[in-house]
Order: C-alpha cells, then structure tokens, then sequence
C-alpha cells in the first residue's frame, strides 16, 4: 500500500497537470500487476467494493476513540478517511503484523461479505501508517478526490508506450529493437470498456508485449469530441459563418446512446454507464448505431431546466413516480454510428443529414432532434445567445464547422461553445457552515484586501 498511498498523497498536493500525468505514468512504470491495474481502476473510478461503507467505518473508529472527540474532529477536519487515519489508535494485540499489498486488499475484500470486512480493515488501519490509512479507507470507500479525471488517468497510461522494444534474440545470439507506433489516449478509449481490471492485456499492449486487445463488445462508447471557448474578439473576425452550424448549448447531461448487437446502453461524457439510472430512456431507443446527444427532462415537448434533472443524477436506479414527475429524453447533437458503419470520418454536414432522417423514423417520444438555427451573421446569434427563445434550459451556443469530423479529445477550431454571460449579483452573506463530501466551496472574506476562510 505504501507506493499507492505515496502516489494518492502526491497526486492531491499537486495542481499541474503535467505533474499529475508525470506522477501517474512514473507509477504504473514502476509498479507491478496486478497492483498497478488495481490502482489505475481505483483512479478512473471502476473499483467498487460493496461490503465496505463509510457508515461502517465510522462504527469502527468510535468503538476505539470516545465519539464526542471524534464527532469534533471530523467536524475540524471534515473528511471521514483523513480524519480516522490522523485519529486511529493501534490495537497491539491484533493479529496484523505487516502493511497489506494493494492487491492483497483487493482480492481480500472482494471476497469478503459484510460481517468480515470490518475486520479486515481494522487489522490493516493497525498496520498501516497515518499516510496509508488514508490511502487504504479512500480505497475502500471509493472517494478518492485527488484532482485527476479518469480521460487523464488513461492519458498516462498512454504515455507509458515506449518508443522501441527489444524482440527475442535470433539463433546467432543478436538481439534487434523494433520501433512501436504510438498510443494515444483516443486508442485506449476506444477499447477501454471492453476492458476488465486489473487490465493485464492493457499494459501488456502498451508496452509492446502483446496485440492490443479486441474493442469489437457491442454497446461500447466512443471517445466523445468536445468544444474549446469561444474568444468573441479573436475568433468571431476570423471566421466565415457560412462555414459553421449553430444549435443550443443545452444545460443537460452530454450522454452517448449505443444500441448494438441487441444491448442498449447510455454513457456520460467521461464513459461511465449510467443506463440503470435512466432505463426509461434506454427502453424507449429503438434505433442501430451510436448517437451524440444531451440528456434532458422534457415534458410536453418542452426543455426543463436543469434543476429538474438534477433530481434524477447521481441515483444508481430510478423509481417509477421519479420517472413520471421528471420524464428523461435525449436531443441528438450527432449520429456517430449507423448500423456497423462508423461514421466520425465523415464530415459534420453528411452526420447531421443521416442523423435528421434517423430521428424521423425514430417511433419513440426519448429521441429528439436538437434543432440547427437560422443566422446569417454573428450578431444574429449574439442576439439569441443574449436572449434565448429557449430560456434558461440551454446556456449558450454551439457553433460547429460543416466540414468537420468527429475527433476525440478538444481540438482547436472545429467546435466551439459560446455560453450565455454569468449572472452577477451584489449579495452581503451572513453565515457559513462547516460542512464534508464531495468538494465543499471555501467562502473567503477580504478585510483590508486579504483572504481568509470563512468556512465551507
């Protein structure tokens, strides 16, 4: 666990970019299998363990330290695994008596039910050192939050590709290096869910030692293309608007919606399956292919808000009454498969005619078409963009040139978005609570023209 919590602690105290890939890649290298997968899937969010919960190990840490005292601490320091790892007095007598590999924790609690897995985490906390139990309960509970997104994580991965291998020697004793195509992130992407940790056939293809493994599983995701900001002043005197569609920038889910080899499946942007939240909408998709789109609540035709959505995230099911008050729908934004036939090498204006004829023979009310708009300059569009006929469901524009393909990744130029400007309001706040989970804002005062926090 030690190199693990290491790579975790580094990760967390780092804002670059490039140190965090640096990092990363420097520790798969370095690191065997299965540990190294374990992590990585760890990393990216695809390691879940379902006999381990933070209810769980809260009990635990309060039949050892007087609750009152912990309840005051984890309210000082306000997370749950930090605070029990700074907190966590050994038991001298347990049978623990050395740090656990990362792959021994793994393998331990995935065959662990729900009455050994308190144990086993106790005797590893009395184990490990403050640094690795905090790596140890991030682990187990899945909340690592070290400021690296699982497209950065598989980045990393890519960088790993050596740019030469050294083959087996022939009969006379020479040995020859071959040279070795490199890998992008794109090409992970590509296959990563047909992928299972601890990604042995992964790194084997990576650094050279075996064929890249088969993307051919139906249902899989393709690596989504996206947008860079608009610069009003730099980029809209350089461009032609006759070169560009327009459409909403809709403040929805960017979801990919694959029907292949008789499965259905949804996918946020990152790649993340999300169909059992809104197996409404997988249901009603009845078409060949893979389309690019935006999840959305639509009733009557009409876009909702985003809040209304909001009440539908971050669920692993939905209930029949939730998806009748807040009925799900997706506006395709772009057809990317037709059938078997890959289409992201083709021109946006030849995607967006098949997808317009996919969407009218389309028999369900879950796919909709996410209309073009009319302009004929850009002010036409500064003007809705300022004042959106559609009102607060979409929060800006999306201008996309004709020509383009479906490139994965952020490239500059073909795409960009255009949002609405931020509302500003002058607001005197009165109070701040401390609070804990997933990212509590930092309220800071300026007396006398510095910072200091407030609160959370």
């Amino acid at each position: 666990m030690r190199p693990f919590a290491e790579l975790l602690d580094r990760l967390s105290l780092t804002t670059s970019r490039n140190a965090k890939l640096i990092l990363l890649r420097d520790y798969l290298k370095a690191t065997s299998d299965p540990d190294r997968g374990w992590a990585l899937a760890a990393l990216t969010g695809d390691l879940s363990f379902a006999t381990a919960k933070p209810a769980m190990i809260r009990k635990a840490v309060e039949a050892r330290v007087d609750p009152v005292l912990f309840g005051w601490s984890y309210d000082y320091v306000g997370d749950l695994a930090e605070t029990t790892a700074l907190i966590w007095p050994r038991d001298p007598m347990h049978r623990a008596n050395r740090e656990p590999e990362l792959g021994e924790v793994v393998d331990a609690l995935m065959r662990a039910d729900r009455a050994e897995a308190p144990s086993l985490i106790e005797g590893w906390l009395d184990a490990l050192e403050p640094k690795g139990r905090w790596a140890l309960l991030k682990l187990v509970t899945g909340g690592l939050r070290v400021g690296l997104s699982a497209r950065l994580a598989r980045t990393a991965v890519a960088m790993m590709r050596p740019a030469t291998v050294i083959d087996p020697p022939s009969p006379d004793g020479r040995e020859a290096t071959e040279s070795l195509p490199p890998i992008t992130v794109g090409d992970i992407e590509e296959i990563w869910h047909a992928l299972r940790p601890p990604y042995e056939d992964l790194f084997a293809w990576v650094e050279g030692r075996a064929e890249q493994p088969s993307a051919d599983a139906p249902g899989r995701f393709r690596p989504v293309m996206l947008a860079t900001a608009l610069d009003e002043g730099l980029d809209l005197p350089r461009l032609d608007p006759a070169d560009f569609f327009a459409e909403w920038k809709w403040d929805g889910i960017r979801v990919q919606a694959v029907r292949e080899g008789g499965q259905t499946r949804l996918y946020s942007r990152t790649g993340d399956e999300i169909s059992a939240a809104f197996s409404d909408v997988a249901a009603g998709l009845h078409f060949e292919g893979a389309v690019d789109g935006e999840l959305l609540v639509i009733r009557d035709g009409v876009v909702a808000p985003f809040g209304d959505l909001q009440q539908r995230l971050n669920r692993k099911t939905a209930s029949a009454k939730l998806m009748q008050d807040y009925p799900a729908g997706i506006l395709a934004y772009d057809l990317l498969a037709e059938g078997a036939e890959d289409l992201r090498s083709l021109p946006l204006a030849e995607r967006r005619g098949r997808l317009e004829r996919l969407a009218a023979e389309h028999d369900g009310e879950r796919l909709g078409l996410s209309p073009l708009l009319e302009f004929t300059d850009w002010d036409d569009l500064a003007a809705l963009r300022a004042d959106p006929p559609v009102g607060a469901a979409a929060e800006g524009l999306m201008l996309k040139r004709r020509d383009s393909l479906y490139v994965a990744g952020r490239p500059k130029g073909p795409w960009f978005k255009w949002k609405r400007d931020p509302h500003v309001i002058d607001a005197v706040l009165m109070y701040a609570s401390a609070a804990t989970g997933n990212g509590p804002a930092i309220i800071p005062t300026t007396p006398s023209g510095s910072g200091r926090r407030r609160g959370r």
